[in-house]
């Protein structure tokens, strides 16, 4: 039983009226009504009385009340220049979940992820392995605001979103992650390597398959990145059973 009491009242009275529909269709099939019992009703409680987000425990949260969490959070500076948070969106449960560094200046305009230049470049990559948003994809970052002058977040700013990022993986269940750049790649893979020498193989996040490349800002102004970056793209197509030659 809940300890606030409208939702404990709201989680008797469901359970009440649960029970006398059990009993109507035992009577009305002739069979013997079913003892008392109760229901779990913890994600209709969580949309009709959601407990006070203080009081919520991250480790169970749905992803809806994590995105609250994460749109009331100040637990670092990065809150104090942010004009929206970005939770992040795409397909649940995804086949690949896609985590860059943190939002740009249209991202924090929009409370959207990836749609400045560099989330239009990365649509024709996931549309090069037939995937894309709201396609198989989830698109997220390691920080959910801003950074000043879109200069890397600091570590204790990736510390304080980290627990908001790995419960998230959890809710969204990918069958497989990619990093994109630097900042991403360091924070989950607890590694101070680059990009070069990070890409090219498998890791693991949170036990989840994850491959490394680099971050379509980079290849905006090296070109030279991209031939990298396809073969990175082709190893999270063959792991996944995309046949991306074909369209």
């Amino acid at each position: 039983m809940s300890e606030d009491p409208k939702r404990a009242a709201l989680e008797e009275s469901l359970n009440t009226y649960l029970s006398l529909i059990d009993e109507a269709k035992a009577l009305i099939g002739g069979q013997e009504a079913p003892a008392d019992q109760s229901y779990d009703l913890s994600e209709v409680l969580d949309l009709l009385a959601p407990p006070p987000l203080d009081l919520q425990d991250m480790s169970t949260a749905s992803l809806k009340v994590l995105e609250a969490m994460v749109a009331s959070c100040t637990k670092c500076r990065l809150a104090n220049g942010r004009t929206n948070t970005v939770f992040g969106e795409g397909s649940v449960p995804a086949r690949l979940m896609v985590i860059g560094e943190g939002p740009g200046a249209d991202e924090d305009a929009t409370g959207k992820p990836f749609v400045g230049k560099a989330g239009e470049y990365l649509d024709t990559w996931l549309n090069a392995i037939h995937l894309g948003r709201g396609r198989g994809v989830y698109l997220a970052n390691i920080v959910k605001c801003r950074p000043p002058n879109n200069r890397d977040p600091q570590n204790d700013e990736r510390d304080a979103c980290l627990p908001y990022l790995k419960r998230q993986i959890q809710l969204i269940k990918p069958q497989m992650i990619l990093l994109l750049g630097r900042t991403a790649a360091q924070t989950l893979l607890a590694t101070e390597d680059g990009v070069g020498k990070l890409r090219g193989r498998f890791h693991r996040v949170e036990e989840i398959p994850a491959v490394v490349t680099y971050h379509p800002a980079a290849v905006l102004r090296n070109l030279e990145l991209k031939r990298p970056v396809w073969e990175d793209l082709k190893r999270v197509a063959t792991y996944l059973g995309i046949d991306y030659g074909k369209r």
